[in-house]
Formats: C-alpha cells, structure tokens, sequence
C-alpha cells in the first residue's frame, strides 16, 4: 500500500519507518523544501542507507503522481483539519495523529466528507494499542472489577525533555496559536479514561498557565469528572514535572488495578487479599503501539471495517478538552 505522510518530524519519521517495516510504500509531504536540522538529518540518514524518501511539495501532485491510498496527518496540531480535509477530498483514506484538531470547529465538514466518500478516518491514539489498557478494558467489560467507583489519571513529563534535539520554545506545543498546550498534547489521557469509562455528565477543572515555562498554552491542569452513576474520576495533567509520571488506577467494588505505563500493572482483589502484578508482554517496545496502530488502520482499508478509534470519538475527545478549558477557575 501506497502511504502519504504530512509532517516529517518526530511521529512523521515514526510513522514512515514503520511504514516500510510493514511492506508498505511511504512518501513526504512538507509545506516546504527547506528543513529543520533534525529532520534534514533524518533524511540524509536515510540517503546513507540507500533509502532516499520521495517528497511532494502539494497533495495534488502527489495524489496524481504517486497514487497514495492513505494520508497520515502528522503536522502540527493546529494543522490536521486543512490536512484531513484536502485528503478526504482527494478520496486518500485518513489517519491524523491526535488530536482530531485544535479545536472542535470544522470536524463535522471533515465527518461528512468522510461520510460522503466512504472513506476509513482513524484518530492516532496509540494507548489504545497499549496492552495494560487493553487488559483493563476487557476487566471492565467482563465485571471483573464490579461497580466503578472512582479513577485517577496523572500524566505529567517536562516539555523541555520532550525532544532534546529541538528546542521546545520552537515548537507547537507551548503555543495557543499553533494548538498546543498540556490538555491537547496529552489529550492522550483523556481519550484512554473516555474509552474507559464513557464521557462524564459534569467537569470541572482548576490550572491554566501556570509554570514559568515560556508560551501561553495551559502547563497545569487538574480536573474532575462526575457521572451520574456516582463514579469520579481526576486527571492531573503537566507538562512540567519530572521525574515522567503516566499512571492510572480505578477503585471498583469488586478489584483495584493500578497501571503505572513504565512499569507494570497491579491488580487487587478486595475479597481475598491477593495482588498480582502483571508485567509487560517479553520484548514489548514502546514502538509496538505505533505497529499495531498502523497495522490496524491498513486492515481496516483492506476489509472496509470501522477503526478503533474513529473520527467521532476523536471530536468527543477534542469536546472534553474544550469542556475542561471552559470549566477552569
């Protein structure tokens, strides 16, 4: 299969290896032909090693050209929609990087579009594929854990760890303007605890800019979630913290699991006392998410199936971010 991908940064570069690894074609498309330092290396690397990518500055000449039959979005957040939509109106099958967008307007012209031609839309949350999630979704759905009670999510890395081969001032995410912030970057979170749980009857959140990291996107945000069954749930979101916490427990009546995303997962049974933990799968990469992702969206091109994470539940996920930016005090 033939794979065009907006964006040749960090996740564009990802996606593109991973692409060849699974047997696929991949190609590039920037805005320009002038590059970054980190990115013009990435590709003089892969001059070296007798792979020289093919790159198109506009998705019509691609489109014409090369005949891609999926575009990967992976530009800056602010981006995806412009993306997403000459894609789908090029009839090119859709996987955006998350989030859906920066904001929730246009994302129902892009679902008619998708609609209209029939086309396969995946959001790129790739915890989804994370196999200690997996497990506590399938304990969810089967009972295992009983009533839920309550959750909490923490998630929280300074940004200026992020990528120590660029400067962090330089890119999207500290950035209103170019759809940056805590809550969209790990938007993530927010998506694994909708996936969980189901979206909440009431938020309410408290943070905003609070650091004296530079930029003007939110840095620090707790939030709780309520449902009307009686279960809460809170996220506490940075991107300031160190050393890199990822975690997440759920209380119901019957266990408590405890997922620590560098680490293991720890299941307690309330009746008889025993707590297993259960450890990553032998040789899990971090990387494997991004595989699975990829392999799961080509099979969803090949058999004409839903995606795991579709396009509608990408915008309810862009709707509860704005729903905790308007409930901050």
């Amino acid at each position: 299969m033939r794979i065009l991908i907006q964006g040749s940064g960090s996740i564009g570069q990802r996606h593109y290896r991973n692409a060849l690894a699974l047997g696929h074609e991949a190609a590039f498309l920037r805005a320009q032909e002038s590059m970054r330092p980190f990115v013009q290396d990435f590709f003089d690397d892969e001059a070296r090693q007798g792979r020289v990518p093919a790159v198109f500055l506009d998705m019509a000449s691609a489109v014409e050209t090369w005949k891609p039959a999926a575009l990967i979005v992976a530009t800056p957040n602010h981006l995806h929609m412009a993306g997403a939509l000459e894609g789908a109106s090029h009839g090119l099958h859709l996987l955006i990087e998350k989030p859906a967008h920066d904001h929730v307007e246009g994302l129902d012209e892009l679902m008619r579009v998708v609609d209209q031609r029939n086309l396969v839309c995946m959001i790129g949350y790739n915890l989804r594929f994370h196999p200690s999630l997996a497990r506590i979704k399938s304990m969810i759905g089967e009972g295992a854990l009983g009533t839920l009670l309550s959750a909490a999510v923490e998630v929280g890395e300074n940004i200026e760890d992020w990528h120590p081969w660029e400067e962090y001032r330089e890119t999207y995410a500290p950035h209103v303007a170019s759809g940056g912030g805590a809550l969209l970057c790990f938007s993530h979170d927010i998506d694994y605890l909708y996936w969980l749980l189901g979206a909440p009857n009431r938020i309410h959140s408290a943070g905003g800019k609070v650091t004296n990291l530079s930029g003007d996107a939110e840095d620090l945000v707790q939030s709780l979630w309520s449902y009307d069954s009686g279960l809460t749930a809170t996220l506490h979101i940075d991107y300031f913290q160190r050393p890199k916490v990822r975690t997440l427990k759920i209380v119901g009546t019957e266990r408590t699991v405890l997922w620590d995303a560098y680490g293991s997962l720890s299941v307690f049974d309330h009746e008889t006392g025993d707590l297993r933990v259960e450890s990553l799968p032998e040789g899990f990469d971090r990387n494997d998410m991004f595989m699975d992702e990829l392999r799961h969206f080509v099979s969803c091109l090949e058999q004409g199936t839903e995606p795991m994470i579709p396009l509608k539940e990408g915008k309810d996920v862009v709707e509860l971010v704005e729903a905790m930016k308007q409930s901050l005090i």
